[in-house]
Order: structure tokens, then sequence, then C-alpha cells
């Protein structure tokens, strides 16, 4: 009966250790992202977060493609094609440790601070009427269709305040919130300056410039 004991007690041994491997298997210090949001906006946002050993700083590198299949009409709020990048620093105040939920999961979580950088290039073709106003009549006249094209660049900078959560060990949840400044060099080709047609700019237009609030998640799995 000796002899049979040492076996099965090796046996659980082995299996207690296999177990608890299992359960601190290191966090992936790599991993792949996207911004589902960014969808809304017929743009693919996605990236690379690396992290330090210790889990408590990142280097975030970003690229957003955006085509917009609308070219030639008489609305340049959408229409544009480009390329942007952005990179980000973060600080994790409250580094990704590994906790455990009321039901026995193991997960990880963190707060971190970012600063952030980013830039872009863009460009459109449009149509447009351009139109002279008789103040005898009170009528416009003389209307005339043309096209043009548009380039713009943007670039700014700010920082965001995140929270990231893990599930099953390889899912990335974060959700942040923050903002900063975004600057834009638009150029229009085709019509002159007096031809500018009236155009609302929000947020979302690459010719945006001012404050930039940055709100979002972004959903990753690590490598």
């Amino acid at each position: 009966m000796r002899i049979l004991r040492l076996p099965l007690i090796g046996l659980l041994m082995f299996s207690f250790a296999s177990s608890f491997a299992q359960e601190t298997e290191p966090l992936s210090r790599s991993v792949f992202k996207m911004s589902p949001q960014h969808f809304t906006q017929n743009a693919l946002k996605a990236g690379l977060e690396r992290f330090n050993k210790t889990h408590s700083a990142s280097l975030s590198l970003f690229v957003t493609a955006r085509l917009d299949n609308n070219e030639n009409t008489a609305d340049n709020w959408e229409g544009y094609d480009g390329l942007a990048g952005e990179l980000q620093i973060r600080k994790y105040i409250s580094p990704m440790k590994a906790r455990m939920s009321k039901k026995g999961n193991s997960y990880h979580q963190g707060v971190y601070g970012a600063a952030y950088v980013q830039g872009g290039s863009y460009s459109g073709e449009f149509s447009g009427e351009y139109t002279t106003f008789d103040p005898n009549t009170g009528m416009y006249t003389n209307h005339v269709l043309y096209n043009y094209s548009e380039s713009i660049g943007n670039w700014g900078l700010g920082f965001t305040i995140g929270y990231q959560k893990t599930l099953w060990q390889v899912v990335f949840m974060e959700a942040f919130i923050g903002g900063g400044v975004q600057f834009s060099d638009p150029i229009s080709m085709g019509m002159e300056p007096d031809q500018s047609p009236y155009q609302y700019i929000g947020i979302t237009h690459p010719a945006y410039k001012g404050i930039l609030p940055k709100i979002g998640v972004n959903i990753g799995i690590g490598l």
C-alpha cells in the first residue's frame, strides 16, 4: 500500500502545481486593440499597447484608416479618405494587478493617465453650386455647377484618464475620458475663395479646430 501511496501523492502534487501555474499565468505584455466607435465614422482604428514588465506603464500606437464612398456629392460633411496616427504614453496609477471576483474568477484591472499626440491627412472630391443674388428681384441667379477637391491635414495633443480590465485573462476592455486641442489646415482646389460653401464643422470633421473631447472604449486581445 505504501508503494501505491507515493505515486498517488506525486500525482496530486503535480495536479495542484499545474492548476496553480495556470491561475498565475503572466498577463500579456502586448495587446492588439480596436476602437468600435470609429465604425460610425466609416473608419477603422486599431493599434497595439505594449506594457513594461510590471504592467505599470505602457506605450500605445494606433492607426486610423477612413474611407467614405460618397465622393462628388454636394455634402462635404463626409466624403473624406485618409490615414491618421496616434501615440500614447500611459502611466498606470493603479497597475494591472490580479484580483479575484466574488465567483472566484481571476482578472486584472488598472487605472491609468495618458498623454497623446495625433495627426492625420485626408482628401475628398465634391460638387457645389455657385449662385448670384439679385437684390432687385430678391432671387438667386446664374446657377453654376462645379467640382472641387479638398485636402486637410490635422494634428493635436491632449490627455486621457482610463480604466482597463481583463476578461478570461485574454480579452482587454477599457473606457477612457479626456480631451485636448486640435489644429487643421484645409486646402481647397477648383473654386474661387468666395465660392466656399457653407458648412457646419463638427468634432468628427477632419477640418475641426479647437478643444477636442476624447471619450470612448477600446476592445483588445492579448498576444
